[in-house]
């Protein structure tokens, strides 16, 4: 329900025996229960309301996006022009950057709680042919040129790991897009308890179709983030312990990177003064994965209402919806879902997500 009372402060977790690795458990966190809930409802819904909204300046330069929604932005899904690009999704739909999250999801739960690289590979390609069928898709709508490489090579169901690295590798070992980042938050609700883990399994689903390392270095840091977050070992109200969460996060990732430029690249990116300085719409690099980092730190080190700081980011314009999908998810953590803007939890699908995301509480022990 919308209307969800604020989560209570007050009471610890229901003690339960240890059971399976992924059933969480009450010395995992220092967050009561609902605090808990409420938080990892943040991550997802936040994703998809940044995903959401941000569809109305994707593709768009900064300027076209204040020629085309004024300097204020779009107040909600019925602003969103419905142009050549933007009429294949109804207003208050979100986009592929969700869909493949919601795959991801969906792999957990058949899975009782496991990642399975191969099972997500299957999947993935299953709703590139044919999107969610049950949603009236009619096929993967949105998909990257990275992604759409991987895809639709020939093993790729057979080694989805080696496949995504021969196709960097063609490229020159060039391509480090946005495709794995904006799908991957969700990663750092599973195990949050160990740092590890939560690596581990990010680099099993990153590594599916994107394998420049600053993919992977990219996915990690935001994934180690929201385990933190969901820890409760830092009080992020406080400046100083929300600076060291985000130095923690950052010193995980980069340690997938070797080359002291691109380190300092994403610390460039995930420390960045404005939203201006990670010029999100430059037009030669719009869905480069630090972008996408560096829109999801921003929101996470200096975001505190959802709704005025997730326009001001799609404003930006660039990748937009990609952008904000990391925005959103880390904003949304940090908030809560009670935090999220009411009216913009109006999904076309809302009761569907409503439902995949019950069936990932209740894999996780959180029902």
């Amino acid at each position: 329900c919308d209307k969800m009372a604020a989560p209570s402060q007050g009471h610890a977790i229901s003690d339960r025996r240890l059971g399976p690795e992924h059933i969480v458990e009450d010395n995992w966190t220092t967050l009561s229960r609902d605090v808990l809930v409420d938080k990892i409802k943040g991550i997802i819904y936040g994703q998809a309301i940044g995903d959401a909204i941000g569809l109305a300046t994707e593709f768009l330069s900064k300027e076209q996006a204040i020629k085309v929604y004024g300097p204020n932005g779009p107040s909600g899904y019925s602003d969103i022009i419905m142009d050549f690009h933007r009429c294949r999704w109804d207003q208050g739909d979100w986009t592929d950057d969700t869909d493949q999250m919601l795959l991801i999801l969906l792999s957990i739960v058949a899975n009782e709680g496991k990642i399975n690289e191969k099972d997500f590979a299957k999947r993935l390609q299953d709703w590139m042919r044919e999107g969610f069928p049950e949603l009236g898709d009619h096929g993967g709508c949105g998909i990257g040129m990275t992604v759409g490489r991987v895809l639709r090579h020939q093993n790729f169901l057979k080694d989805p790991h080696l496949v995504a690295h021969e196709v960097w590798e063609k490229s020159g070992r060039y391509l480090a897009a946005n495709g794995a980042i904006m799908r991957t938050s969700i990663l750092g609700i599973l195990n949050f308890n160990v740092l590890d883990k939560v690596i581990e399994n990010t680099q099993k689903i990153s590594l599916v179709t994107h394998a420049d390392p600053r993919c992977t270095a990219s996915c990690v840091t935001v994934t180690t983030a929201i385990a933190l977050l969901l820890q409760g070992k830092f009080d992020v109200t406080k400046d100083d312990e929300l600076s060291t969460l985000v130095e923690t996060a950052v010193q995980y990732g980069e340690k997938h990177l070797l080359l002291d430029d691109q380190k300092k690249e994403m610390r460039d990116h995930v420390y960045a003064d404005s939203l201006a300085v990670l010029k999100l719409d430059e037009s030669n690099s719009i869905g480069y994965t630090f972008k996408a980092l560096g829109s999801g730190f921003f929101g996470l080190r200096k975001g505190n209402d959802f709704r005025q700081n997730v326009i001001e980011l799609i404003m930006e314009a660039g990748d937009a919806d990609s952008n904000g999908a990391v925005f959103g998810a880390l904003l949304g953590c940090k908030l809560g879902f009670t935090a999220l803007p009411q009216d913009l939890l109006k999904f076309t699908n809302r009761q569907w997500l409503d439902n995949q995301v019950e069936k990932l509480l209740k894999t996780i022990g959180l029902d």
